[in-house]
């Protein structure tokens, strides 16, 4: 019976060690462009929003910038019965903006790595099938990933390597979200004191950002900086400026 107690305990610690490893060999955070040159990403997670989305774009559009959108897959499931987000979705690949996955449900995974990886490979599917309905064929290992609220944590190293997804997208954080209630003073100076080259900036496809994503474009021009996203061969692809790293 000790023999027996013994060897459980040896297997399991063993077990322990083996998911270390592999999780030290998978985790693949990126937090910024390993760069010398004055360049940012600008992200927009929780989409896709008829609406805000598309003011978002005409903003972009106006003044030559390109973006990644994060979306989740139960706003982008209805890109097939909703013609606005179809719409919206359409113009974003058109105007060489970038696709992410953002998980499905937007829920919290520590506990739920199969949950998980089922969510994000449904994602990137749908992801897939959309750029391939606009007449372009992306592998999913070059759709970049966020987790809902930049959740990271030591299982996730199981997890990327199941789905063979080598990098996950971080980046700084403000209060964009809670709109006017943190307001676009605060909103600006937040993203503006974290300026520095490389930097990822992570914002959301809220109507409010039509208040305050002018004025940062603004800013940043002003300082000669230019954007960078996940678009393939394109010249304000990532690689073009540098690598990415923790």
């Amino acid at each position: 019976m000790k023999k027996s107690w013994k060897i459980t305990v040896v297997f399991v610690i063993f077990i322990g060690l083996l998911f270390n490893v592999i999780t030290i060999n998978h985790n693949k955070e990126v937090n910024k462009i390993k760069t010398d040159k004055r360049v940012v990403m600008l992200t927009f997670d929780d989409g896709p929003s008829s609406y805000a989305d598309n003011k978002i774009m005409d903003i972009l559009d106006h003044f030559d910038v390109k973006v990644t959108f994060f979306m989740t897959g139960i706003n982008l499931q209805k890109y097939k019965s909703d013609i606005g987000i179809k719409k919206v979705v359409d113009r974003m690949i058109k105007s060489g903006h970038s696709l992410g996955n953002h998980s499905y449900f937007h829920n919290k995974y520590i506990n739920y790595q199969k949950i998980l990886i089922n969510e994000l490979d449904a994602v990137n599917l749908m992801i897939q099938n959309i750029y391939l309905e606009n007449g372009i064929k992306i592998d999913k290992k070059d759709i970049p990933i966020r987790m809902p609220y930049l959740q990271y944590y030591k299982g996730l190293g199981y997890v990327i390597q199941r789905i063979k997804n080598p990098f996950w997208i971080r980046g700084y954080l403000g209060t964009d979200y809670l709109e006017q209630v943190t307001g676009k003073d605060k909103i600006l100076n937040q993203y503006v004191k974290h300026l520095k080259k490389g930097q990822i900036f992570v914002a959301h496809s809220k109507d409010y950002a039509k208040v305050w994503l002018p004025e940062l474009i603004q800013n940043l021009k002003a300082k000669k900086y230019n954007f960078a996203n996940f678009t393939q061969n394109e010249r304000f692809h990532y690689s073009n400026y540098g690598k990415l790293v923790f």
